[in-house]
């Protein structure tokens, strides 16, 4: 695999501020978790404060334990994560990585792609690659040069981001809290970031929009509610349209896209850069299966399939919040106050922001029905007989790829009808339990205790025994019993194209 990107450096500056339980389960599976522990913090509670400075919405992650094994959502220092990752690419021996090198140009060749690939002394060569993922940013040139369209969603309105270092002696008297403040004459957002990172956001009034920098002076006065210059310093100020717009073709022969070459959507959820990261995710494990001759080229058609729509119900939220954030009209946002509270019988209650996310409902999934396209537990384990002092996330003791995870432990008997589904699969079987219905473990079966029932419980609100989940993490299916669990191995064979007789 080789790597091009035209910056030799990571950028030192913040852009992307927040991730999710389901990003830091992939910087957990490539193994950068622990080396972001001192750059990122959890995320705060959202209050959305209305005309009159009063709550009228509340968002939050509830309580531990978390379904995902991380806490929902987190602020992070983006230069400490992309040098994690550089440094994490820089050690794997199939990985190429050419920084200062600009792809100008992709063509598709027979069986594949030729790039034209200009290094930083500006000789430009070709390279031949199978496939191409091309994650070159919202003005994506790949795009354009395919000629592949954006399909607008309907949003568009001009911000200011400035990030902040503050003083520490200033912090406690900042808001401890995130907070929109919805108020029509100027909307904001306040979010705490880690250490004394603080970020605001403003909306441009009409005679600012089109600036493409706001002057110093000009942001202090933006800022002067909460802080003087003698309190802090600005570390990056940028203006930005924040955009809703989506792939409408994610793949054209051997050139799929990802990141913001794909798709855009406002600031509001936090989603930007983990939809990005749900792409590599989605598209990774496919790739690879092809690469490997397991599976057809026809598989990766199902990205864009997979992805598309959820993009799409994903900014689809985020216009719903943006359009309570940004309203400008008095009357309207009075209004706005008024409804919002009235539906909450004039009581804010929390709403839990993992639960604004959808699930992939098209695509590689058995049924369709929940909670098929979801994100599989990841609770707390250890190995059967092990002391509670090994306890570990149960990504951490399985191997990548496909799992069959059991509720109870099964007898060799159950085994031997699944073994050949299985084995085309490349399936690992996990059980959460001891129950055999007689006899020993199986040997080639990983044998886990949980510490908190947070599979049990899973296992018991979906009424099944067993979850076939893909690798890349989602839930394919689910069954019932052993009888089932063969369908649901066949069924899934058949739809990855994979031979199991």
């Amino acid at each position: 695999m080789a790597v091009f990107d035209k910056s030799d450096q990571v950028y030192p500056l913040p852009r992307a501020f927040a991730l999710d339980h389901e990003a830091m389960r992939t910087f957990q599976q490539i193994g950068i978790a622990g080396a972001l522990a001192a750059h990122m913090t959890p995320y705060r509670p959202t209050l959305y404060q209305g005309c009159d400075g009063e709550p009228i919405q509340h968002f939050d992650m509830g309580p531990s334990p978390y379904l995902l094994g991380w806490a929902p959502s987190y602020t992070f220092n983006q230069p400490a994560l992309e040098a994690a990752l550089r440094h994490a690419v820089a050690a794997l021996p199939s990985v190429q990585v050419h920084l200062g090198h600009e792809v100008t140009d992709v063509q598709e060749d027979d069986g594949g792609a030729v790039l034209a690939v200009r290094a930083p002394q500006g000789e430009v060569t070709q390279v031949r690659a199978r496939y191409v993922v091309a994650c070159d940013g919202g003005t994506s040139p790949t795009r354009k040069r395919l000629g592949l369209s954006l399909k607008s969603l309907d949003f568009d309105e001009p911000w200011i981001v400035v990030d902040m270092h503050v003083q520490e002696s200033k912090l406690a008297e900042l808001p401890a809290t995130n907070i929109q403040y919805c108020d029509p004459s100027r909307p904001c957002t306040y979010v705490v970031g880690p250490g004394t990172h603080r970020r605001w956001e403003f909306l441009l009034m009409p005679d600012e929009a089109e600036q493409r920098e706001m002057p110093h002076d000009a942001i202090w006065k933006l800022l002067a509610p909460w802080l003087a210059p003698t309190e802090a310093r600005i570390w990056r100020a940028a203006t930005y349209r924040f955009h809703a717009v989506v792939l409408e073709q994610w793949r054209k022969g051997p050139v799929l896209l990802a990141g913001d070459s794909a798709h855009q959507m406002p600031p509001f959820l936090a989603q930007g850069m983990c939809q990005g990261l749900r792409d590599a995710l989605n598209l990774a494990w496919k790739l690879d299966g092809v690469l490997q001759g397991r599976v057809p080229d026809s598989l990766l058609d199902s990205y864009g399939a997979e992805r598309g729509p959820q993009v799409e119900e994903v900014t689809t939220t985020v216009k719903r919040l943006g359009k309570i954030i940004c309203e400008r009209d008095p009357e309207r946002a009075a209004q706005r106050d008024h409804e919002l509270r009235t539906q909450q019988d004039h009581q804010v209650k929390v709403q839990l922001r993992q639960s604004l996310l959808p699930r992939i409902s098209h695509g590689l999934l058995d049924t369709g029905e929940t909670p098929e396209g979801t994100p599989f537990p990841q609770p707390i384990v250890r190995l059967l007989g092990a002391n509670a002092v090994d306890a570990q996330m149960m990504d951490d003791l399985a191997r990548p790829g496909f799992l069959l995870v059991l509720r109870d432990a099964p007898a060799a008997a159950h085994l031997q009808p699944w073994s050949r589904a299985l084995a085309a699969l490349g399936a690992q079987v996990i059980c959460i339990g001891t129950e055999t219905g007689g006899g020993a473990i199986p040997p080639d079966v990983l044998a886990l205790s949980e510490a908190g029932g947070l599979l049990a419980r899973w296992f018991e609100q979906h009424g099944c025994r067993a979850a076939l989940v893909r690798p890349d993490h989602v839930v394919y299916g689910v069954a019932a019993d052993a009888t089932d669990i063969q369908a649901l191995l066949q069924r899934a064979c058949a739809r990855l194209g994979v031979a199991f007789d």
